[in-house]
């Protein structure tokens, strides 16, 4: 008699689980990365660390963004009044 492991689910796909972390979920894409069984724990890691990063360097970018916004409205104002 054969043991065979139980299929993956379609949501523990490899690339399935990379797109969610780093296009749709960010953070909150992790309990995929951590539930999924393709990935070995070195990698987990890794990618927690690359998405925390990520997330970090985003979110510095936006406030950034939203700041020039700001002054470059705050400077067409003034001009016209």
């Amino acid at each position: 008699m054969m043991n065979t492991a139980p299929p993956s689910k379609w949501y523990h796909n490899l690339w399935f689980v990379l797109v969610m972390l780093f296009v749709v979920l960010g953070p909150f894409g992790l309990p995929l990365l951590w539930k999924s069984p393709h990935f070995t724990r070195p990698w987990k890691w890794v990618l927690t660390t690359l998405t925390v990063l990520y997330t970090v360097w985003l979110t510095a970018a936006s406030i950034h963004l939203v700041e020039a916004v700001y002054r470059r409205t705050q400077e067409l104002l003034g001009v016209f009044p």
